[in-house]
């Protein structure tokens, strides 16, 4: 069981099923050692992409004179078969991963927040419906999807977008949606609508505010997963195209030379890691913020 799927299961689990007021009380007041190494590697590379033009020089710029150049002072990890600086483009690199990643994450947590709330207040077949549509896009693997999408409409930065956002959704759809099933049982939300309140009352009022811990939980675990994507179709040649860098693609264009210049594919391929792990870390710190550190160990132990 992966570390996504663990903290899932214990959020569906462990969930708040009481009054806001008795959650709130149990609720912990840190995200753990774990979460904060995750927060702070994270900080790390977002601040070191956000000030690359600062940092390092041009990633375009090639030196034919210096192709495939052991690591030096006026190059740290090197040159690629272009002579261009690895250190520079692994740092340009991770800009538009980033950004594509960070969007495609945001869009499709919102989108199964939405789903969620939909299909928890108003039940019935359209609870059902919703329902399937996530069994539906689990049952097709993430990169699969992608690369019929893209191979059929091309890779530009909006199809790009698209196809992270529809390998990503499923996760907040299936947190929220565990939790919001329980909220909407309970008595007092039971009250508001003898009340007269409506569906989108009762949304604003119970139903979102009780979310939003797990909405960030599921944000930075979507993160994660479309980091990897991302990542994984640059790999292909289906991600950002070249002289652009991008993480994926680095590490694709460097595997006939791994014997002599692995670095090519190692820096960025590290980094890749590092970013992933850095959000399944902060991912595992809110959860174990908002759910508990022995239901962890129990689910994990399971």
């Amino acid at each position: 069981m992966t570390s996504v799927d663990v903290t899932e299961q214990l959020i569906a689990e462990h969930t708040i099923t009481e009054s806001a007021p008795a959650t709130r009380g149990r609720t912990r007041r840190t995200i753990g050692t774990g979460g904060w190494v995750g927060a702070a590697l994270l900080a790390l590379v977002v601040l070191v992409t956000v000030l690359a033009p600062l940092l390092v020089g041009d990633p375009l710029e090639q030196d034919f004179t210096a192709i495939l150049q052991a690591p030096s002072a006026a190059h740290p990890f090197g040159t690629d078969d272009l002579g261009r600086d690895i250190l520079a483009r692994t740092v340009f690199g991770g800009r538009t991963g980033l950004a594509l990643t960070f969007l495609a994450a945001t869009v499709a947590s919102v989108l199964g927040l939405t789903l969620a709330l939909l299909g928890s207040l108003a039940g019935g077949w359209v609870d059902g419906l919703t329902a399937r549509l996530a069994d539906v896009q689990l049952a097709v693997p993430s990169i699969v999807l992608a690369i019929v999408v893209l191979s059929f409409i091309g890779n530009s930065f909006v199809p790009i977008v698209a196809v992270l956002v529809l390998g990503s959704w499923v996760l907040t759809f299936r947190i929220i949606r565990g939790h919001t099933r329980a909220v909407v049982r309970q008595p007092y939300v039971e009250a508001a609508r003898v009340a007269g309140a409506g569906p989108g009352a009762i949304a604003w009022r119970h139903l979102i505010p009780s979310v939003l811990p797990l909405f960030f939980v599921a944000l930075t675990l979507s993160a994660s997963s479309a980091l990897l994507l991302e990542a994984s179709l640059g790999f292909l040649g289906l991600g950002v195209q070249p002289p652009e860098p991008d993480w994926g693609q680095m590490v694709a264009a460097g595997r006939d030379s791994l014997s002599t210049s692995p670095l090519i594919s190692v820096v960025p391929g590290l980094v890749v890691v590092v970013t992933a792990v850095a959000l399944q870390l902060l991912g595992d710190g809110l959860a174990e913020r908002f759910v508990g550190r022995d239901a962890i160990r129990t689910g994990v132990s399971r």
